[in-house]
């Protein structure tokens, strides 16, 4: 269960009658943190109470495996129930559908579907038609078709009309009767009509026909189908074809990294292009070392396409062998198409070489290919060589280079603001103001931080009055920018307070569409909900007020990246509602966030700031480079921080919103210690890492955390730290408790 509205599923599923004991303490202090989103600690609770009491009764076991199973340590969970002989008994069926979620989760989906069934027999209301349908999908994925769809026909009947077009595309999927699969997918709504194809090769395949089945995934573009079927019809030259197609069309999708599994096993590359489309599918889902061991076979076997000696030349920097990807991008620079791609990621590597070369290969690609869109990097490049040699004078005709040739370029915005900070720091004031006043003048991207920084260049000159004004512009004009913030202190604002009204109700239509949702999301349908909310991104109502309805009630249920999309949506049509800003900088963990701030004593608005940036609260968010969760923590960080804290941690456990909380809560206040108290550093280090902030700080200016700020050399951790620092000051002028 992905979102938050999984939270509440059991509370859902499970309320019914009252319980055969009154509660322990420890219970209801573990429904009360899970309540406020923190299941970890919920499980940890009950875990140290377990331990105390000599017979716990049956309202203790099944606090405990509930409070397991949202903590995902769903073998812990089905441990406590296994056996129970109250069991099929507790609560009308409240004990079953835990142990049947935990089976579920374990992937034993036969003893799931069993226990779903048993629970849904024992309840009452709309909770029989939700086990119901959890019934079906367990016997589905348990491989028995005909009781899944049994399952989802009862379900249908039992009264479930808000998701009944999904139900009829899952009974549909599993029916053995073409005709009768094929009249339930007749006439569906749009959205689930989408998946209707997939389904028809579903019934195909229930009721036997293969080759039917196989022709249906063929029209239905379901390339990971077909393979998988191809391969069970021995027809492996379709599933090559298949498969191969798909991971050379979508190397980064989740079908291709399952294609790569297939081939690898059942369908080992052949042609050069297979081995080829093997390695790209195979480098971003984390296999770069035996992409590079496929890439290497097709070369020496006779591929010397540029396309391929490029990817040749990626692969070997990922491995660390430059000066072999240096040779390999001057053999794809033969080619003239490929020619300024790899002539510039030649100059790269020779610069991370420190080869002396360097400096005339990025000169060199600049001068020849001026028109390509990585020529002002390479000029920045040069600038930036220079300067780390202490060739001052040098790195200026670089930059100024740059900056004649393309005003407006963002490597222009970041040399103007080099070339000022060395302006005055040599006393040269003038200069540096009037680089400012050029940023400005051309309307290049860094233009507000030239504003703020041109008032502090001119009060440095004497004209305090003419500072005031230019920052008293800037606080108004960009008044939740982080420069216009930054300028908010220095004119002596107060500190800045937003109200806002409560948020509308939603309309009857959106209600009946997040009841939808939210129905979906109960009865473990979660792929329908996702495409659910996609929908409504795609085609955002026009009403402002309905708009901010939905932001705001997506945001309370976990969506949180797609509810502060549609609060940006809102603020363009209704620019001076104050509602958006409560949408736009949601806080719907508010509780769990702020308990992890006061047990590792940091700012709880500096807490909440990194995880908007972060993973806009998306339980589930995954980065490119591997961070995981609210906080988005590595693997190796979050067991390093687990192992400092003595918490015992698994990897699949990374994604426990509150376990992430609490280890990039005692990430962040480590970063703080490590750096003195100084924010602008722990946080910048919370995005690139301690070495290299370390190496920044000792650069000269560095004390000044403004001028950190400009100084870090990595774009994306400057505007990561702008960011977060933003973030920082809007959550606390929109939660700050008003003091007296």
């Amino acid at each position: 269960m992905r979102r938050a509205a999984a939270l509440w599923l059991w509370a859902a599923l499970a309320a019914g009658a009252a319980p055969a004991q009154q509660p322990s303490d420890a219970a209801l202090r573990a429904e009360s943190l899970r309540v406020a989103g923190r299941p970890w600690h919920a499980a940890e609770t009950l875990l140290a109470a377990a331990a105390r009491e000599a017979r716990p009764g049956a309202a203790f076991i099944v606090e405990g495996a509930k409070a397991e199973l949202h903590a995902r340590r769903y073998d812990r969970a089905r441990s406590l129930l296994v056996g129970q002989p109250w069991l099929a008994e507790y609560r009308e069926g409240e004990a079953l559908a835990v142990l049947a979620e935990a089976e579920a989760r374990l992937g034993a989906f036969a003893a799931a579907a069993g226990y779903f069934s048993d629970a849904a027999a024992r309840t009452r209301g709309p909770r029989v038609a939700l086990l119901t349908v959890r019934a079906g999908l367990a016997f589905e994925a348990a491989g028995r078709p005909d009781e899944g769809a049994e399952a989802f026909a009862a379900a249908r009947a039992a009264g479930l009309a808000a998701i009944d077009a999904w139900l009829r595309v899952r009974q549909a999927r599993v029916t053995r009767d073409t005709a009768v699969a094929f009249r339930l997918l007749a006439e569906l709504p749009a959205l689930a009509a989408r998946e209707a194809p997939r389904a028809r090769g579903a019934a195909r395949l229930a009721a036997g026909d293969s080759a039917g089945a196989l022709e249906e995934f063929v029209r239905a573009g379901e390339g990971l189908a077909v393979a998988r079927l191809g391969l069970a019809l021995r027809d492996s030259a379709r599933a090559r074809l298949a498969l191969y197609d798909l991971m050379a069309r979508a190397p980064e999708s989740d079908d291709a990294a399952a294609a790569v599994g297939i081939a690898t096993k059942a369908l080992p590359p052949r042609a050069l292009a297979e081995r080829v489309a093997l390695a790209r599918a195979m480098r971003p889902h984390g296999a770069a070392a035996d992409a590079l061991v496929q890439v290497e076979r097709a070369v020496r076997t006779g591929d010397s396409s540029a396309a391929t000696v490029l990817l040749l030349g990626e692969l070997r920097v990922l491995a660390g062998r430059y000066r072999e990807a240096e040779r390999a991008f001057a053999a794809a620079a033969r080619d003239s198409a490929a020619r300024p791609l790899a002539l510039y990621r030649r100059a790269r590597v020779l610069l991370r070489l420190g080869d002396a070369g360097a400096s005339l290969a990025l000169s060199g690609f600049a001068e020849t290919h001026p028109a390509d869109t990585a020529a002002p990097t390479a000029l920045y490049l040069l600038g930036d060589v220079l300067t780390d040699r202490g060739d001052e004078e040098g790195a200026a005709r670089w930059f100024g280079e740059l900056i004649a040739r393309y005003p407006t370029d963002p490597r222009a915005s970041l040399a103007r603001f080099r070339l000022a900070a060395r302006a005055a720091a040599d006393g040269r004031l003038d200069s540096a103001a009037a680089l400012y006043r050029a940023e400005v003048a051309v309307a290049a991207p860094q233009r507000t931080a030239a504003r703020f920084w041109l008032g502090a260049v001119t009060q440095q000159l004497g004209d305090t009055t003419g500072a005031h004004a230019i920052w008293l512009a800037l606080a108004g004009e960009d008044s939740l920018g982080y420069y216009g913030l930054r300028a908010r202190r220095e004119v002596d604002l107060p500190p800045l307070r937003l109200t806002a009204p409560p948020p509308p109700e939603p309309t009857p239509a959106v209600a009946a569409a997040l009841a939808r949702i939210d129905t979906l999301v109960l009865a473990g349908l979660d792929s329908a909900a996702r495409a659910e909310v996609r929908a409504v991104l795609a085609n955002p109502p026009a009403d402002p007020a309905a708009l901010l309805a939905w932001s705001t009630q997506l945001g309370l249920r976990g969506w949180g990246p797609a509810a502060v999309r549609l609060g940006w949506q809102a603020a363009a049509a209704a620019p001076n509602d104050s509602r958006t800003l409560r949408a736009i900088w949601l806080w719907p963990n508010h509780a769990a966030v702020e308990a992890e701030a006061q047990e590792f004593q940091v700012d709880p608005f500096l807490l909440v700031a990194i995880v908007r940036q972060e993973s806009v609260f998306d339980v589930e968010a995954l980065s490119r480079a591997g961070a995981r969760g609210l906080a988005q923590l590595l693997p190796g960080t979050a067991a390093l921080t687990a192992r400092g804290l003595d918490v015992t941690f698994y990897p699949e456990w990374i994604t426990v919103p509150d376990l992430n909380l609490h280890l990039g809560a005692a990430h962040l206040a480590e970063l703080l210690r490590r750096f003195g108290g100084r924010v602008d550093a722990a946080v910048a280090a919370y995005n690139a890492g301690v070495r290299p902030v370390q190496r920044w700080l000792e650069r000269s200016g560095a004390a000044d955390p403004d001028q950190f700020l400009e100084l870090i050399p990595y774009p994306e951790t400057r505007g990561y730290v702008r960011g977060v620092l933003r973030n920082r000051e809007l959550y606390r002028a929109l939660y700050a408790t008003p003091t007296n």
